[in-house]
């Protein structure tokens, strides 16, 4: 029998906030350090890093706007990548950002996640805990699922015709519209699901 050796509960919430802290406080070239943890810990829990990044190409594109606006067409030689790298390093922490909490998500349920907030954020009371608790769970359990649904709108929109490149405008109001909508259904469905699975989530 294979052993288990992924993360669980508090112990994988701690390690994503450790991953998140050395993200948005590290500049490159260190932010390849927890790049690099990020990638093995999910290699350990099985996940496939290719399929994710095929999964996610628009929230990527996202991340990479500050990249692209931050581009010193006016340098040359050696002070364009010095000039550059402020910019890179934005756009990866964005990434990283968005690959840890696919991380996160892919071994840890809304309700395990609201557990272990609930108890690192003791400190503020029982009753606040529980709602900022419910509030960030239910956030991040909504990631790989409009994750997935963008993929699909995109894929209706490019059916209808839109073209992303003649028309970045228009792609996007496509792409905006029923993915609001199918994420006010989830919301609905989901916040009364939970509050009859498990009673934490209503209180």
């Amino acid at each position: 029998m294979r052993q288990d050796r992924r993360l669980h509960g508090v112990v994988r919430f701690g390690v994503y906030l450790a991953l998140q802290a050395a993200i948005l406080s590290f500049g490159l070239p260190w932010l390849f350090m927890p790049a690099a943890a990020v990638v093995g810990l999910g290699m350990v829990d099985g996940m496939h890093w290719s399929r994710w990044v095929a999964r996610s190409w628009g929230l990527l594109v996202v991340a990479a706007l500050p990249a692209c606006a931050g581009i010193p067409w006016s340098l040359s030689g050696i002070e364009f990548l010095p000039a550059w790298l402020p910019a890179l390093a934005r756009s990866l922490r964005l990434a990283l950002v968005l690959a840890s909490a696919a991380w996160l998500s892919s071994g840890m349920s809304a309700v395990e996640l609201r557990d272990a907030l609930a108890l690192l954020l003791m400190p503020l009371g029982a009753r606040r805990a529980g709602r900022v608790a419910r509030a960030a769970s239910m956030t991040m359990a909504f990631i790989p699922w409009t994750r997935t649904e963008l993929v699909r709108a995109d894929e209706a929109a490019r059916l209808r015709g839109s073209n992303p490149a003649r028309r970045p405008d228009r792609h996007l109001v496509a792409l905006a519209v029923p993915l609001v909508s199918r994420s006010l259904d989830k919301a609905r469905h989901s916040s009364d699901a939970l509050a009859l699975r498990d009673a934490g989530f209503g209180s």
